[in-house]
Order: C-alpha cells, then structure tokens, then sequence
C-alpha cells in the first residue's frame, strides 16, 4: 500500500506537468501559424495581436480606409497615433504581418501613381477663369 501510494504522488503531478506543457507548446504554435496582415485583417483578427485592443485595432482600420494600405513598419508607426516602432517590432513579434497588395489601391481605386493630391488640387479651380489665357482682355483695367 505505501509502495501504490509513492507512485500516484509521482505519476500525477509529472502527468500535470507533462500536459500543461503540451497545451503551452501547442498554443505557441498555434498563436505562429496564423498571421494577421495588418492591411487586411478585420476589428476582431487584429484583437488577436498582443498590444492591439478594441480601440488601437479602430484606430488602424479607419487609417487603413483613409491613407490607404500600410507599406511597411515604419509607415504603420508613422499612421497611426499611440504606436512607436518599438510597439510595432513586439507586434510583428506576436504575429503581425505588413504585406501590401502586388497591386497597391488608394482608398477610392486609384493606383499611387494615377492620382496624387497636387492633381487632383490643380483639378478644383478648372472652371475659374481668372488665371486663363484665352479670356477677353476687354475687362482689363490697364
């Protein structure tokens, strides 16, 4: 009997041991086989990142629908309010991807070099024909 008891006070804690460090094993490589691309991801995939709650996940998509996608580390930190490059360096530590598209779209469908803000600034004043040419000289002062 004394003999049955030593054995179970052994096999049970080396049997707990043993399975909690197989769900650990098995957790860490799960968390890695799944990453989350930032330019991609939704609220709640984004969440999954350690260092991206509710809020700083907002943050990134509605910056990602405005500026367009992330090319890069240093443009994510750069974007987005509250994240330094040491935060971004954890996060793609934590399984955070930055991969643009082969095909890189601004937000309304433009490709970066069909359209930039200085073309379409230009484009507003078409119809005012103060700086024109071909206006009549009659209303000159001069």
């Amino acid at each position: 009997m004394i003999k049955h008891f030593a054995l179970n006070n052994f096999v049970v804690p080396v049997a707990a041991v043993l399975l909690s460090a197989w769900l650990a094993i098995s957790g860490v490589s799960h968390a890695q086989a799944s990453p989350v691309n930032v330019n991609t991801a939704s609220q709640t995939e984004l969440e999954t990142i350690k260092g991206i709650g509710p809020a700083k996940a907002r943050t990134i998509i509605a910056e990602r629908e405005d500026g367009g996608h992330f090319q890069d580390a240093n443009d994510l930190q750069k974007r987005v309010r509250g994240i330094g490059m040491k935060s971004v360096e954890k996060m793609v530590d934590n399984g955070l991807t930055i991969e643009s598209p082969s095909s890189f779209r601004e937000p309304h469908g433009r490709t970066k070099k069909e359209g930039s803000a200085s073309s379409r600034r230009s484009s507003r004043n078409q119809g005012n024909t103060r700086n024109h040419q071909d206006r009549p000289s009659t209303n000159r002062r001069n």
